[in-house]
Formats: C-alpha cells, sequence, structure tokens
C-alpha cells in the first residue's frame, strides 16, 4: 500500500461545490489509509526505484534480454518483488518473446500482506500480462523449477533469495533446463551468499554494478 501524505484541510466560509467533494474524499481516504495500515502494519513508502537494478546496471540487463532475442524461449525472471525489472526488460524484447515471471509474494519492504503484494504487481503489469507479454507465476520458485515444462529459456535473470544455498539451487536449475544466458543480480559483499554460489559456478562472466553473468 502506497503511503499518502494529505496536508490539514483549510477552512474557507463559502467553498465550491468541487471544494467540499475534494474534502470529503481526503477525509476518507485517510480513514481507509488508517484502515488498511493498523497498527501492526505501518505504511512504508513504496519509491519504484528501490525496486529494481540500478541506473548504472541498466546497460548490461539490456544488452543480456536484446542478446535473448536472437535465441530461442522465453525470458524467466525468478523474484518479482513490484515488477519493475520485469517492465524495463518487457522494453527491451522482441513482440514475440515471452517473460515468465515468477514470486511467491511472502517477502516485501512495505508491510503489506502477500495478497495486497500480489494484487500490486498485478496492477503494475496488468497491461503486460492481458497482452500476453507476461505470465505472472505466484508459486514458490523451487515447485516452479519441478514443474516446469516448457522450452530452455533463453535468458534466465535471478532475483529471489539472496543465500547461498537458493543461489545455488537457481543456478543448477537454470543450467540443468538448459538456459543460454544465466544471469542474476546482488552479486556484492552486501549478499556473500550469492558471490559464493556464483564464485562456485565458475565466476561471472560480466559483471556491471551487482548484476553478473556466468
Amino acid at each position: 500500500m502506497i503511503s499518502i501524505a494529505i496536508g490539514p484541510e483549510v477552512y474557507r466560509p463559502h467553498r465550491t461545490a468541487a471544494e467540499r467533494l475534494k474534502s470529503r474524499f481526503g477525509r476518507a481516504l485517510r480513514s481507509g489509509v488508517k484502515r488498511l495500515a493498523g497498527p501492526r502494519n505501518p505504511l512504508q513508502p513504496i519509491v519504484p526505484r528501490m525496486c529494481t537494478v540500478r541506473d548504472n546496471e541498466l546497460p548490461m540487463l539490456e544488452t543480456l534480454v536484446k542478446e535473448s532475442n536472437g535465441l530461442s524461449g522465453p525470458i524467466v525472471e525468478v523474484g518479482t518483488l513490484l515488477g519493475v525489472s520485469t517492465t524495463k526488460m518487457a522494453l527491451w524484447k522482441s513482440p514475440e518473446k515471452k517473460i515468465i515471471t515468477v514470486d511467491l509474494f511472502y517477502w516485501n519492504p512495505w508491510g503489506l500482506t502477500s495478497e495486497q503484494h500480489r494484487d500490486l504487481t498485478a496492477q503494475v503489469l496488468h497491461y503486460l500480462i492481458q497482452t500476453n507479454h507476461v505470465e505472472l507465476v505466484v508459486s514458490c520458485k523451487n515447485a516452479f523449477y519441478e514443474s516446469y515444462l516448457g522450452e530452455p529459456p533463453s535468458l534466465v535473470f535471478l532475483d529471489a533469495i539472496h543465500d547461498y544455498s537458493e543461489t545455488a539451487k537457481d543456478i543448477a536449475w537454470a543450467r540443468s533446463i538448459g538456459a543460454k544466458i544465466i544471469s542474476g543480480h546482488d552479486y556484492s559483499a552486501d549478499f556473500p551468499g550469492v558471490m559464493k554460489a556464483v564464485d562456485e559456478a565458475g565466476g561471472p562472466r560480466q559483471l556491471e554494478g551487482t548484476i553478473w553473468r556466468l
């Protein structure tokens, strides 16, 4: 839920009908936001640029997506969060290529419930889903790996659980399924587990910021 700050209402003795309607809407909105947040679920601001790769990492991600356009198979993104990186990849992919993005929506930094998080992301991706450019899979990634019967992906982009064992599983699956390009996010000292798993898989052949490619 996006936090909204509404300034204090200023009393005017002769307000127009539009001003009165706006005032009533503001009071109703403040009341609704308080009910949704609740004492144990404080609202945190959602900053879209913090929900995706950094600006200096975008050129490498664009290069990977455009390279995948010349390869068969979908793009598989593991870890959707809000769908911001998904929308960026959709700008660069070829029209016929599909992005499959996978998330269980069990964690977010904003205090949203799983259902709120999922619904917000579905709205962000609504156009792309409706036009069949993106498939949003609400699933545990390991369950998705076991059930995936599609064509080997042209690109797998890993940005889910940032520890050693889970990142190692992600890389192992991508290799076992025959992914042509295996890449991911957050190769940095902040996530030593990611670094260890990537290094054990041969190390990054390319690295831009914290985006890595085997």
